[in-house]
């Protein structure tokens, strides 16, 4: 068997109003030599910051869960793993491992999983779909259950907008993001939301910056979880006031997410930046392209 060479991207979901449903590729990667050995072993390169080694890392948990779904057993392999993705930050860094898992699982599988069975598999290991979607479609996605499990949709997102991050210093487990999420939500605050991830979809379709600028704000899980990210309403209002379209959490948090036109991707940039020095916070910003690819394979 050759050497399989996996790259996945990270990603930022929810975008505002899209909670547990939209998401964005970024060119962030995680990448993943994979060639066949006598056991499981998972070579993080950087010291993995705690990242098992063996077969808990999710790599190995997707690969043999995809090899599952046609009743198979995956030979044994040895994995070495690099990221550029931050890890705790609301990047997608554990969607990547396991979307690299699953379509490495299957590239060595000779193909037999379609991408919608790589959906499914990807999403039970991870406990939702938004951040999968977006790994293995790349670009703008939408997900959604069925009883017939997840289905995305893949949008291409507007050529002369970028995506403005802030990525906070300090990590954020998504466990303790999640559990400071309400069970139950008002009539008027699903509406909200609905309404809202209409319009943002709507805008991406027509590259409608101002309609963007409405429709990025959510109601369902970013008021509950603005308590664990200090200065979020700072870097989101800096964010929006150097002329990004809107602003939001990335994902579970801590990262900041802001999209804006690519003349002043720069300036909305230096905005966050400048916001969190002035709440005495740590972290980087960065001004990206959405990817347009997810997950590839390729034999070395």
């Amino acid at each position: 068997m050759s050497e399989l060479r996996v790259r996945v991207p990270a990603t930022s979901a929810n975008l505002g109003p899209g909670f547990d449903s939209f998401g964005v590729a970024l060119p962030l990667l995680a990448e993943f030599e994979v060639k066949s050995a006598r056991a499981w072993a998972v070579d993080v390169d950087g010291g993995g910051d705690g990242i098992p080694a063996g077969e808990d890392n999710l790599f190995v948990v997707a690969a043999r869960a995809a090899a599952r779904s046609v009743g198979a057993t995956l030979p044994a392999q040895h994995v070495t793993q690099r990221s550029t993705i931050p890890l705790s930050r609301g990047l997608g860094s554990s969607a990547a491992a396991i979307v690299g898992g699953a379509v490495a699982a299957n590239a060595i599988l000779g193909g037999q999983l379609d991408r919608r069975t790589l959906l499914r598999v990807a999403s039970e290991v991870e406990g939702h779909s938004d951040n999968v979607a977006a790994a293995l479609y790349g670009a703008f996605t939408v997900a959604l259950q069925t009883p017939d499990g997840p289905v995305a949709t893949r949008l291409a997102f507007p050529a002369g907008w970028r995506v403005c991050l802030f990525v906070p210093g300090e990590p954020l487990p998504t466990e303790r993001s999640r559990a400071v999420l309400s069970k139950e939500v008002s009539r008027a605050d699903a509406v909200f939301n609905l309404s809202h991830a209409a319009a943002l979809i709507a805008a991406i379709l027509r590259a409608d910056g101002a309609l963007l600028s409405v429709a990025m704000n959510d109601r369902l899980h970013q008021p509950a979880r603005a308590k664990l990210v200090p200065g979020l309403e700072e870097i989101v209002g800096a964010a929006r006031a150097a002329g990004a379209f809107g602003a939001a959490l990335s994902g579970a948090g801590p990262s900041v997410i802001a999209v804006a036109p690519a003349r002043l991707a720069a300036r909305v940039v230096s905005a966050m930046e400048d916001a969190a020095v002035a709440m005495g916070l740590r972290g980087r910003g960065r001004s990206l392209r959405v990817r347009a690819a997810g997950a590839t394979v390729q034999r070395a």
